[in-house]
């Protein structure tokens, strides 16, 4: 199923809202006052899906959950390996919410002798020669680079030799990969940028 961009983007935000929520039926009302969007817009992202509302009642919660779930992949479980054992390689390896999306860390490696062999969690840092061996073992698809930009490009030249087929960049960097490789890029800084420009733009009104 093809979605357009902003409606999967909703999807998502759909799903972690309905993980705390009690009860049976959820009205797109309640889902759009909690996520401060236009009920109309809820209805109309959620008639992509094959769960459908009952009227002045709304959707099945489980039966909604269970379809977002199919569709985001949840209930495949998914073994990553990072890339990297600086602190934001450590702070991913040590978050314990990945495991309810199915995503299970099964390594992180670095190249540096003196992390090497410390515990992040309860992973060891391995050296990157055992890169191969670990994503084979655990058949692992994604893997989270979490390099400074200059060495990026080389971590993901031999995350695609392993066979890895989905990357999470957190370099600032574009990745050249074959066609066959997804990559989601997650800079921090642009972030960062896009909440200066509003706050900005907020002043400035004011």
């Amino acid at each position: 199923m093809m979605l357009p961009k902003p409606t999967f983007e909703r999807l998502k935000l759909y799903h972690r809202l309905l993980l705390d929520v009690e009860g049976e039926y959820v009205s797109s009302e309640t889902i759009a006052k909690l996520l401060r969007i236009q009920p109309e817009q809820v209805r109309k992202d959620l008639s992509y899906l094959k769960t459908t509302g009952k009227p002045k009642v709304g959707y099945r919660v489980e039966e909604l959950k269970k379809e977002l779930d199919e569709l985001f992949g949840i209930k495949r479980e998914t073994a990553v390996v990072i890339v990297g054992a600086g602190r934001l390689g450590s702070a991913l390896a040590n978050y314990q919410g990945f495991a309810k999306y199915g995503i299970e860390i099964v390594a992180i490696f670095d190249n540096d002798p003196e992390k090497i062999g410390q515990f992040v969690s309860d992973l060891v840092v391995l050296p990157l020669k055992d890169l191969k061996r670990v994503v084979k073992r655990f058949n692992a698809e994604i893997g989270v680079i979490c390099v400074p930009k200059e060495s990026a490009q080389e971590v993901a030249n031999l995350l695609v030799a392993c066979g890895i087929k989905g990357i999470w960049n957190f370099a600032p960097i574009e990745l050249e990969v074959p066609e066959d490789v997804l990559v989601v890029n997650e800079d921090i800084t642009q972030s960062l940028l896009t909440l200066k420009h509003l706050l900005n733009r907020r002043r400035n009104k004011s």
